[in-house]
């Protein structure tokens, strides 16, 4: 899934929605973990910088729990 600037959402917004997509429709399971920054990197093609910020805004949410080294 390639992200597109062009669409006037930031990037990070993008894949924090995608993930927010994943967790309502059960990709991601409640009390699950979600992929690493690393592959979830890869699998929206963007920077893992751009992941841990959308990572950040789900965890301000409070749709997820960032958890160092985790």
């Amino acid at each position: 899934m390639s992200m597109q600037e062009s669409s006037g959402v930031a990037l990070w917004r993008q894949v924090a929605d995608g993930i927010e997509r994943g967790i309502a429709d059960g990709r991601f399971p409640a009390g699950e973990k979600l992929p690493g920054e690393m592959e979830i990197a890869e699998t929206y093609r963007v920077n893992r910088h751009t992941v841990r910020r959308a990572i950040a805004a789900l965890a301000e949410r409070g749709l997820v729990r960032a958890e160092r080294g985790s």
